[in-house]
């Protein structure tokens, strides 16, 4: 049997199997009503939740006859809690039939066995309505294994206040975004002991590659080879190597604090701040006298441009009990109504393109930042067996570069481990 996928945690298994499980309805028995039970986990993101279930009662209403589909939330916390849990259930064979995952995480799981091709149940129609980085995401070996449930990006958030203050330009297209140099030159400028220049942690798990992987893609690098397979020569070659040095002045010259608050940006004392769309719904919603402005991720001098981008997405894992009835729930669960409500509600760019005509959320502005980066720069995540090995090492690799180590031997350092891990992950599979 294929080995499951490894994660760098010191969790024991028996600890994972101990992580609570929010049930939102408790199913009736298949075997008593003829109707047959399908099962789902998704990661516990309360922003999100409301239109899930309202998804999931819609399609139990449409299918009431035939489907029962039952869904669980289980906590993430701002680590790697979620994935723990499904490793856990992995080995033991207890996979409900649908399953949610971080995208980047989908080529690791479709390499371990854990979600199966779906080729077969995914219509060439649905398939073109894709955002075309949800392709890219959801594809290992040429073969599609999870459909995006919703999309994201970054943006550079402002303090209008601030920026008004010290006659800061404004840029008026994705053409004109500001240049790495140019919002350097801000921080430095606008920071005092009160309020550092920008915010550039979303948190210290997946949130630190999820923002940061964009500066070595513009900065001819990568975190890995195009096919998964080598590190070493990639996020550590010449413009790695830059690009790590580059944010190390931030932290070094007091730009950016290695240990933000949750609301740094929000509290007034940071002026500006890397994240996705969901903090700006947030803001919205929870400060709304606060001054924000929102523009474009950076660029380089040479207008070398890449964004963030990827959702969790929604596979049939190897456990599915009738693997035909869990494409059906997969189908309703990502089709347009479903990712028009997910978006919707969380503030998450759709992962469907019919979402976005007439639109007047994400075609209007600060939204629309998010979807013209998606349509024009986005760059996903690196397709890898071994992401869930990368992801975690770079966090405490970057961490580490903040902190004063050397750009060059951390990166080394990182690739080498990585190699090595792929290493074994293709001995265990031969």
């Amino acid at each position: 049997m294929k080995k499951m996928l490894c994660l760098c945690t010191a969790l024991s298994v028996t600890a994972m199997m101990l992580f609570a499980m929010g049930t939102k309805e408790d199913s009736p028995s298949s075997g008593s009503t003829g109707i047959q039970e399908i099962t789902m986990w998704y990661q516990e993101n309360k922003s999100m939740i409301p239109a899930f279930d309202k998804r999931v009662a819609d399609f139990n209403e449409a299918y009431k006859d035939k489907y029962h589909l039952t869904i669980q939330y289980i906590p993430r916390g701002s680590s790697y809690a979620y994935e723990d849990k499904v490793n856990s259930a992995a080995f033991t064979n207890q996979l409900p039939d649908l399953l949610a995952l971080d995208g980047p995480n989908v080529a690791n799981y479709a390499a371990n066995g854990i979600i199966i091709p779906i080729d077969d149940y995914v219509s060439a129609e649905s398939k073109a309505d894709l955002m075309p980085s949800i392709i890219i995401q959801g594809t290992y070996n040429n073969r599609l294994y999870a459909v995006g449930l919703n999309e994201s990006s970054c943006a550079l958030f402002y303090n209008k206040e601030i920026f008004a203050a010290n006659g800061f330009r404004i840029p008026k297209s994705i053409e004109d975004a500001y240049t790495w140099d140019e919002v350097y030159a801000m921080a430095k400028k606008i920071s005092t002991p009160s309020c550092v220049g920008i915010k550039l942690i979303m948190n210290k798990g997946e949130g630190i590659p999820y923002v940061l992987s964009p500066f070595w893609d513009m900065n001819n690098s990568a975190f890995t080879s195009p096919d998964g397979s080598k590190c070493s020569g990639w996020i550590n070659n010449k413009g790695g190597v830059e690009a790590a040095a580059y944010l190390q002045r931030f932290f070094k010259e007091g730009l950016a604090n290695i240990d933000p608050s949750p609301t740094e940006f929000q509290d007034g004392k940071s002026a500006m701040w890397i994240t996705n769309s969901g903090q700006l719904r947030g803001i919205l919603k929870n400060y709304p006298n606060f001054p924000i402005g929102v523009t474009y991720y950076p660029v380089t001098n040479n207008k070398s441009s890449a964004s963030p981008c990827g959702s969790w997405a929604l596979g049939i894992s190897k456990n599915a009990k009738d693997k035909t009835a869990a494409a059906v729930a997969l189908e309703f669960m990502t089709n347009s109504d479903s990712t028009l409500a997910y978006s919707t509600e969380g503030g998450y760019p759709p992962s469907r393109r019919s979402n976005y005509t007439n639109n007047k959320m994400w075609n209007t502005m600060p939204f629309k930042v998010f979807s013209e980066e998606l349509f024009a720069c986005a760059v996903p995540r690196p397709r890898t067996p071994v992401y869930t090995v990368l992801s975690p090492k770079f966090s405490e690799i970057f961490l580490d570069i903040c902190s004063g180590s050397d750009p060059k031997k951390s990166l080394d350092e990182l690739a080498s481990f990585v190699d090595a891990e792929y290493s074994r992950f293709k001995s265990s599979h031969r």
